[in-house]
């Protein structure tokens, strides 16, 4: 199989067309992290994961929820001297209290103001197995390595998952009625909960994307399906046989760049990471006269560049 094996289906999505100009968001899982920084890196404005790597469906609906809504608020919790949210990763932490709640309150305004003026969301849902404190019966986005007694395990459902979703598609749409969304599955696979549970919780999500998909118009990228079936040489899957090695997220920016943009945007990006390559090239004498006249020379281009591409975006 190949790109071109996805032509039909690419065609039939009638996805729209990605110009530099454009301002994205990427939630959920680490292959939100993956795709997200790539975009990032090629010019393009784009707020990534800014509450951390979540999984789970209904904590990114909460999350979506909560930047919008004040009566809503993140639950804190207390391990030993650092403070975090049951709602977002660990990357988002205090060493007091109010530390978090200004850190959280950072989050809430960039999220919302990036979600009112972006043009393109993308949310990758990562299982459908879900963490619940017993205290509250209320879903977590981390369990924070804390004891595992204070959670119960359960595989949500597909209704659960579609009307909670719908409800927060029609709230995006009211904040920002030019947004367009994607769904996207992460390809790696949860196997610390089973195989067997694993693939029944990727059905799960897959189903409830394709309800989504036909009850409220949102996109769906096949970016689980294309590493899975197109790169299952496990070349391409880093030691764990889980995650997907550099080269196979490289050989998916490919599949990307093929689904969304016009020739003119990838011809655009060539020239882009020729400059970046040059860059990074390694010089063995770095302060002789041939390197001084190698950097002079990429930083030209690369300001010759940036001036002909004003919508170009440089983070």
């Amino acid at each position: 199989m190949s790109v071109n094996s996805y032509d039909h289906w690419l065609k039939e999505q009638a996805y729209p067309t990605f110009r530099h100009g454009d301002s994205f968001v990427f939630l959920g899982s680490c292959f939100s992290d993956e795709l997200g920084t790539i975009i990032r890196s090629n010019g393009f404005e784009s707020l990534v994961n800014p509450g951390g790597t979540i999984f789970h469906p209904l904590a990114l609906a909460k999350l979506i929820e909560w930047t919008f809504d004040h009566t809503i608020s993140l639950r804190m919790l207390q391990h030993e001297d650092i403070f975090f949210s049951w709602e977002l990763a660990g990357t988002i932490y205090g060493m007091s209290s109010e530390e978090l709640s200004s850190k959280i309150e950072k989050l809430r305004s960039e999220m919302r103001m990036f979600l009112r003026k972006a043009t393109h969301l993308f949310v990758t849902f990562g299982s459908a197995w879900a963490y619940k404190l017993k205290s509250d019966g209320e879903i977590v986005a981390n369990c924070h390595k804390q004891n595992s007694t204070l959670f119960y395990k359960e595989n949500s459902s597909i209704e659960e998952m579609v009307s909670r979703w719908k409800s927060v598609i029609s709230l995006l749409k009211n904040q920002n009625p030019s947004l367009s969304i994607f769904f996207t599955l992460s390809p790696v696979r949860h196997i610390k909960d089973g195989y067997i549970e694993n693939n029944r919780s990727k059905a799960r999500l897959l189903l409830a994307v394709e309800q989504l998909q036909e009850e409220t118009g949102v996109y769906y990228f096949p970016a689980y399906e294309f590493v899975l079936d197109d790169l299952r040489d496990y070349r391409y899957y880093k030691s764990d046989g889980v995650h997907p090695t550099p080269e196979a997220v490289n050989e998916l920016w490919v599949f990307f760049q093929s689904s969304f943009f016009a020739e003119e945007t990838i011809d655009l990006l060539w020239q882009w990471q020729q400059i970046r390559q040059s860059e990074q090239h390694k010089i063995l004498y770095p302060k002789s006269q041939a390197a001084r006249r190698h950097m002079e020379q990429t930083m030209k281009r690369k300001a010759q560049f940036l001036a002909a591409q004003p919508l170009f975006h440089i983070h």
